[in-house]
C-alpha cells in the first residue's frame, strides 16, 4: 500500500516555483538546441520518412506543474513522484537516491568529486521521512554509510543523513528515461544528417577574429560542428603554426607519430599517402589507433596548383540510407570486425573494429571507413567474407555518391576542422609541378571537444557572455 504525503503551494512559493521554472525553460531551450556528433541507434535509424526527433519531448517542467509534486513510497520503500503535467509518474530507488546525494558531505564542494564508493551504501537503505519542497525532495536515510574508515567522518556510518535533490534532477534527466539522461547530461541529440544540397546552404564561415577573440563566435563553430560535423574558419594567418591557436582554442593537440602538427604537401618517398599529389578517395584518419581523434584541422597555407579540391561526406547520412535500404547489410558492418593498421618504417600499428559501430552504453554512432588503411580481413568463411564485401560495396555506394558530398577548394588562410569520426574527408588529385599546395595539420581528441562545448553552452546558459 502506498503512503502518500500531499503538499499544498501557498502563493510566495508559487512565485519561487514560477521562477525557477522560467530559468529551467530557458537552459532547455538551449539544451534542445544542441545537437550531437555522435547519437543513439534509435534516434538515427528511424524508420523510412520519419523525422529524427528530438529527445526528452515529454519531460515535465515546474512551470506546467503548478504545484509541489506528490511524493509515495512504495512498500519496497521505491519512491514515487507524481506531477501535474507529466506523462506518467517518476520511480526512484533509494540506494541510487543515497548514492547521488548532492550535498557536501557527499560531494567535495571545490573538486565537485564523490566522497564515499557505491558499493558503501547498504542495499536495505530506505527513507525514514520525505518532504516536497520549492528547492527539491527532502529525505533523511534510515542508515549511514558501511565500511567507513578511520580516515572518514565516523558520523557517516550513522543514521540521518539529511539530502535534498533538487526537481530538475528528480523530475528531469536523473529521474526520467536514460535517453532523457543523457540528453540533459551530455547534451546528446541528434545530428542534422546533410548531403550536398543542404551543406551547401547551412556551410558555416566564421572569421577568424570571431572565432579567437569571442565566446559567441567560439560558440557558434561548436554547435556547428555538433549539428553537421564541417566548419570553415577564414582570414587565419598563414604562418606555419597558426592551425595550434585554432585549434588550442577548442582544446589541446593530440600528438602522434606524424608531430604535434604536420604538412600535407607532395613529397618524394612518402610514407603517407596523403603526402603525394595523388587522388585521396574519402576516408578518416588514424582507425589504427586504439583511440582515433574526434576532430581533424587543416589550414592552408599555400595552394596554387591545379586540382586538389577537398571533399567532405557525411557518414552518417550513408549509414541511415543503408539501413533503409539494405538492412541485412547494415546488420553485417555492425557486427563484422574491418582490419586497419599502418606498417611502415618504424611502426607498426593494427586494430581492428566494425565498419558501423553502436555504443549504447555512451548511446553513440561511429563510423569507422578508411580504404587506404585497411588490412587484410580477418574472418573464419569465405561466406562472411562474401557477406562483408557485398554490405561493404552498397555502403561505399552511398559515400561515393556526388550529392551526397560537399566539395571546396581551400584558399591560403582558410582553415577547415571537421568531426574525423563522423565526416569523411578526399582530395583530388594534383600538378605540383604548376603551383605550391601546403597546408598545416593538427587532431584535437573528441573529449577535449565535448569539454569546451559542453562547459561554453553552460557559460552561455548562466548569461556569462
Amino acid at each position: 500500500m502506498l503512503r502518500q504525503a500531499a503538499i499544498k503551494l501557498s502563493a510566495p512559493l508559487a512565485a519561487s516555483v514560477t521562477r525557477h521554472a522560467a530559468s529551467r525553460t530557458a537552459r532547455t531551450a538551449l539544451h534542445h538546441a544542441a545537437r550531437t556528433l555522435h547519437t543513439s541507434r534509435t534516434q538515427l535509424f528511424a524508420s523510412t520518412g520519419r523525422q529524427l526527433q528530438q529527445i526528452g519531448q515529454d519531460k515535465p517542467s515546474l512551470g506546467s506543474i503548478g504545484s509541489l509534486p506528490t511524493v509515495q513510497l512504495t512498500k519496497d520503500h521505491d519512491i514515487v513522484i507524481s506531477a501535474a503535467g507529466a506523462s506518467k509518474d517518476t520511480t526512484l530507488n533509494p540506494i541510487w537516491l543515497r548514492d547521488n546525494c548532492p550535498c557536501h558531505e557527499c560531494i567535495h564542494p571545490s573538486t565537485r568529486q564523490k566522497l564515499h564508493a557505491s558499493s558503501q551504501i547498504p542495499l536495505d537503505i530506505h527513507a525514514t521521512s520525505f518532504k516536497a519542497t520549492p528547492q527539491g525532495l527532502e529525505l533523511t536515510w534510515s542508515k549511514g554509510l558501511e565500511d567507513v574508515g578511520d580516515w572518514e567522518d565516523p558520523k557517516k556510518g550513522q543514521p540521518g543523513h539529511q539530502s535534498v535533490y533538487s526537481w530538475d534532477m528528480v523530475l528531469g534527466s536523473y529521474g526520467s528515461s536514460p535517453q532523457q539522461h543523457r540528453s540533459e547530461t551530455r547534451m546528446n541529440h541528434p545530428p542534422v544528417l546533410w548531403d550536398e544540397k543542404l551543406m551547401t546552404e547551412k556551410v558555416l564561415w566564421l572569421d577568424y577574429k570571431e572565432y579567437s577573440e569571442t565566446e559567441e563566435g567560439l560558440l557558434k563553430a561548436l554547435k556547428h560542428l555538433q549539428d553537421y560535423g564541417l566548419v570553415f574558419v577564414r582570414g587565419v594567418p598563414t604562418e606555419d603554426q597558426e592551425v595550434v591557436k585554432v585549434a588550442e582554442r577548442i582544446g589541446h593537440l593530440r600528438e602522434t607519430f606524424y608531430g604535434r602538427t604536420w604538412d600535407v604537401k607532395s613529397v618524394p618517398d612518402a610514407k603517407n599517402i596523403a603526402y603525394t599529389n595523388l587522388n585521396l578517395g574519402l576516408h578518416m584518419d588514424l582507425l589504427y589507433f586504439e583511440a582515433p581523434p574526434g576532430l581533424q584541422l587543416l589550414h592552408s597555407l599555400e595552394n596554387s596548383v591545379p586540382g586538389g579540391t577537398s571533399i567532405f561526406m557525411d557518414s552518417f547520412k550513408a549509414v541511415q540510407l543503408l539501413k533503409e535500404e539494405h538492412p541485412e547489410d547494415y546488420e553485417i558492418l555492425t557486427k563484422t570486425s574491418t582490419t586497419f593498421h599502418y606498417r611502415n618504417g618504424d611502426h607498426h600499428l593494427h586494430f581492428n573494429r566494425p565498419t558501423i559501430a553502436l555504443d549504447p552504453y555512451n548511446d553513440t554512432l561511429t563510423v569507422n571507413y578508411a580504404p587506404p588503411f585497411q588490412g587484410p580481413l580477418e574472418l573464419a568463411t569465405t561466406e562472411e567474407m562474401k557477406a562483408f564485401y557485398k554490405a561493404l560495396k552498397n555502403f561505399a555506394g552511398y559515400i561515393e555518391r556526388p550529392d551526397l558530398q560537399y566539395r571546396h577548394t581551400m584558399r591560403p588562410g582558410e582553415c577547415m576542422i571537421f568531426a574525423n569520426r563522423r565526416v569523411l574527408h578526399a582530395r583530388t588529385a594534383f600538378d605540383p609541378t604548376k603551383g605550391k599546395r601546403h597546408l598545416k595539420g593538427c587532431y584535437v581528441d573528441l573529449d577535449m571537444f565535448r569539454d569546451k562545448y559542453r562547459t561554453t553552452l553552460q557559460a552561455k546558459l548562466e548569461a556569462k557572455f
